[in-house]
């Protein structure tokens, strides 16, 4: 069971311009956990202050889920050219390819409608131009980020108008 939609607003509350209050309800697994940080982290911070624990986890959640999810390294890597990237039969995205999706787009939703460039940097998803389905690369060329949203929206407009031609 995931967060209730409107939590995300109600749980964080800006007080200045860069200092937040954050309320949550935590269980009891969690609370030992983070007990558990706190004393870990006391050669580091003495005080044991939650907002510097806090900081320190999700710093290495993101930089986790930014490996797994999109390919991100420290290290430098190649790109994949374009001839690499364009003769690929694959549903698998490169790890390159996604690095440079993600670039290029920078973390945000690229679909463009008549209200401009849609805002969105959750549930974000590789969009193939071209679907795979009919032929398309997994070429940086041919995807782009999409939120959930415009990408089911820009599969259904695409299948419904090639089933009608």
């Amino acid at each position: 069971m995931g967060p209730r939609p409107d939590a995300r607003r109600r749980a964080v509350a800006a007080l200045a311009p860069d200092r937040y209050l954050l309320r949550v309800t935590l269980n009891e697994e969690t609370q030992r956990k983070l007990e558990r940080a706190r004393s870990l982290l006391r050669h580091v911070i003495p005080d044991g202050d939650v907002a510097w624990v806090l900081d320190r986890a999700l710093t290495l959640l993101v930089n986790d889920l930014e490996r797994t999810r999109l390919a991100a390294t420290r290290r430098h890597t190649r790109t994949a050219t374009s001839s690499e990237s364009k003769s690929l039969r694959s549903r698998r995205i490169p790890a390159a390819v996604r690095r440079t999706v993600w670039a290029r787009d920078g973390g945000q939703c690229a679909f463009v409608g008549k209200e401009g460039r849609c805002r969105e940097t959750n549930f974000l998803e590789f969009h193939h131009v071209v679907p795979y389905a009919d032929g398309g690369s997994t070429s940086a060329e041919n995807l782009q980020l999409r939120c959930r949203s415009h990408n089911q929206f820009e599969a259904t407009q695409y299948f419904d108008n090639s089933a009608g031609s």
